[in-house]
């Protein structure tokens, strides 16, 4: 059964300094609120009897205007349990305010990121739509489908973390989905389906821990690249692939796997970041030169350079196979060479910054290199270097 019932939302402060009005509807072990219009200061509130107090000026206004929302939405109610029928918040929603959900402000959440996951693999940004797909499962697992994305208030986002947390998830799984939300949010802020007024992130942090150590010397990365691995069975292509990123800043392997001939112009490669659509141009030099000649005759412009992608229609499904399988590689090459960090994907990006630092680049062109918006990023892949750097200069004091 249904329940009904007015809210001062204490927790929500409006840039006036007041707080908003609602009506909220409980049903099913879900909660909407239907906001009012209004919003008053704590002083005008009377919290004993839930209600305008007389201090306001316009407080018999307020109060018809809560009553008939009030009313309107039990009445709401009723009609849907005196039927029999089964019923969601969305079903009240549409009733209650019909024009909401024809201007797709009453939308839900699970709806509106199968419409951002849809746009982004038109855009060929598979990687970014695989990510949105991942939280939209987890809320899912957690919410249903039900949920408006209006009904992400902060409240609400504080019990997707504790739930999240109930789960067993990391702190690291945490801050992904709740990144993940609150791109989705700012996206339906931008499309005007989200009051600004009521953004859930104002007051909530999103925490992250520290992972193990990726970035290796430079010492480690010669080891790599003069090992002999003629003698091993498919090795050789793993190792240019890692060596080939490491020549070209990093390059992330989604980005190794899409580049395509026509992204080879005049001795550099020009390409945009999956990830981030970013634009990059790199000058091909003669280590990086090496390794595309031996992969590809650079003639059909719409040819990919490595043999990675090969089925159209299935090209994000093919970079996901091959970079699980490159991982496998690098840790047996990891082995043959008894290193402590184990090789990644992720490792020439990371190594690649460390070096740079250690050569006394600054942080603002490894940051631009990298295609970082801030330098608070790249400081993330440099802190096992100062790490190394308070390391060495404690042993140097000690000794």
């Amino acid at each position: 059964m249904a329940s009904v019932k007015v809210k001062f939302l204490e927790d929500k402060v409006l840039k006036d300094g007041t707080h908003p009005i609602a009506v909220q509807v409980l049903h099913a072990r879900k909660k909407k609120l239907f906001y009012i219009g209004h919003s008053l200061k704590k002083s005008d509130w009377d919290f004993k009897n839930n209600n305008p107090n007389t201090k306001h000026p316009n407080y018999r206004l307020m109060r018809a205007r809560i009553k008939t929302a009030y009313n309107d939405l039990e009445a709401i109610i009723l009609d849907f349990e005196n039927t029999q029928d089964e019923f969601t918040l969305v079903d009240v929603a549409a009733k209650y305010k019909p024009e909401l959900v024809n201007d797709n402000s009453a939308v839900t959440f699970n709806s509106f990121v199968d419409k951002i996951i849809t746009e982004m693999k038109k855009e060929n940004r598979s990687g970014n739509a695989d990510a949105y797909n991942k939280t939209k499962c987890t809320f899912e697992n957690i919410y249903g489908d039900n949920i408006l994305i209006t009904d992400i208030d902060e409240t609400f986002v504080k019990d997707f973390i504790h739930k999240m947390t109930l789960n067993k998830l990391s702190v690291n799984s945490r801050g992904f989905h709740l990144r993940e939300l609150r791109a989705t949010v700012n996206r339906a802020i931008k499309e005007g389906i989200y009051d600004e007024a009521y953004y859930p992130f104002k007051n909530i942090s999103i925490k992250t821990q520290k992972t193990r150590k990726r970035a290796v010397n430079k010492e480690v990365i010669k080891m790599v690249e003069e090992l002999d691995v003629s003698k091993e069975t498919n090795l050789q292509f793993y190792k240019d692939l890692f060596m080939f990123s490491f020549y070209n800043r990093g390059m992330n392997f989604v980005d190794i796997a899409f580049l395509k001939v026509k992204n080879i112009e005049s001795g550099r490669i020009n390409y945009y970041r999956q990830k981030t659509g970013q634009r990059f141009s790199i000058k091909i030099t003669d280590k990086s030169k090496t390794i595309l000649d031996r992969y590809s005759k650079l003639k059909d412009p719409e040819s990919y350079i490595f043999p990675i992608i090969y089925r159209k229609s299935k090209e994000y499904l093919d970079y996901r196979n091959a970079m699980r399988l490159m991982n496998k590689k690098l840790k047996k090459i990891s082995t043959i060479l008894e290193l402590d960090v184990p090789l990644t994907t992720y490792v020439t990006r990371h190594s690649w910054a460390t070096i740079a630092k250690k050569s006394g680049i600054s942080t603002a062109i490894i940051s631009e290199g990298l295609g970082h918006e801030s330098e608070e990023t790249t400081q993330v892949y440099l802190d096992s270097f100062e790490n190394d750097v308070l390391d060495d200069a404690n042993e140097l004091i000690i000794n």
